[in-house]
């Protein structure tokens, strides 16, 4: 049997200007376990991160994810969550908050600890390095207090559904 690798297949007369080729790796992690946080800072949500190392500088990783649901226990508080390459937050929104994030889920007084929200994004990232990277996501109940969950209600009993939540990770060649 015989086996052919490659890198890249460039047509003969080469890409044209400002295109890109195909889907190189795929990388990806689900969480079927719950999580819950009260931090007012961003922390690091377990089992939802995952490390790809890109074959070339100028590929591009696209950075996906959905969580099946995510919520605030208090009434009145919020739930924010962002996306991380290494240690650095990406696609978030600009520094006017303080609470620089991809989504953020604010309950209302009607809400009530059944309600669930599932959150889901993309972005096209470019990481520029041939080094292992890690992608991940945080979570933070920002200031109101509170506790937010994931992949489950505020009230855990028979009314009440888990979820699984995922992340995916695709290097695209540039």
């Amino acid at each position: 049997m015989s086996e052919l690798r490659t890198n890249r297949i460039v047509p003969r007369d080469g890409l044209p200007s400002g295109s890109s080729g195909g889907i190189i790796q795929v990388k990806s992690a689900v969480k079927t376990d719950t999580f819950n946080t009260n931090s007012s800072s961003f922390v690091d949500i377990t089992g939802l991160s995952v490390s790809i190392t890109p074959t070339r500088s100028d590929s591009k990783i696209l950075f996906q994810f959905h969580l099946g649901c995510f919520n605030n226990q208090n009434n009145t508080s919020r739930a924010f969550v962002r996306m991380v390459r290494d240690s650095t937050a990406i696609c978030v929104g600009d520094a006017a908050t303080g609470h620089e994030c991809n989504a953020a889920v604010c309950s209302g007084a009607n809400d009530d600890n059944y309600t669930q929200f599932p959150v889901s994004m993309q972005f096209l990232d470019s990481p520029s390095t041939t080094s292992a990277v890690t992608y991940k996501l945080q979570a933070s109940c920002g200031n109101d207090g509170g506790t937010i969950y994931l992949n489950r209600p505020g009230t855990q009993d028979a009314q009440g559904g888990n979820t699984a939540s995922t992340i995916t990770v695709m290097e695209i060649c540039g």
